[in-house]
């Protein structure tokens, strides 16, 4: 991945670090939690996700005028620049969907949540 300051393609994950989630721009401030890829298991950190999800629907169940679930981001600042740059980690965004979930586990993840919590996933991802 690129560094937005070398503009190299030299940017990683780290081993471990935190996600968060946003629901169409929004989230709650529980909508974020840590992985650690060194010793966590796929099925685990899609159990973390899954866990959070669940949290959020849960609450946005709850409105009166829900709107469908158009935009998702699981995104972390938590990345090193092999070229050791130093990047701001307080505006940094970037998409962990494709890196540690598939858009289809994500995707699955919504729609069965989505249907529990009678909330309409329709879906883009960043």
């Amino acid at each position: 991945m690129y560094c937005p300051v070398c503009f190299q393609n030299t940017l990683k994950v780290k081993s471990n670090g935190v996600i968060k989630l946003a629901f169409n721009g929004k989230s709650k401030n529980s909508s974020l939690f840590t992985y650690n890829l060194q010793k966590e298991t796929q099925e685990q950190l899609l159990a973390k996700l899954r866990e959070k999800v669940v949290d959020f629907f849960s609450f946005y169940s709850e409105f009166n005028n829900k709107s469908p679930i158009k935009n998702f981001e699981a995104y972390s600042a938590d990345f090193l620049c092999t070229n050791n740059c130093k990047i701001d980690m307080i505006n940094t965004k970037v998409s962990m969907i494709g890196m540690i979930y598939t858009i289809p586990e994500v995707k699955s993840i919504l729609e069965e949540e989505g249907k529990k919590f009678g909330i309409l996933i329709e879906t883009t991802f960043r």
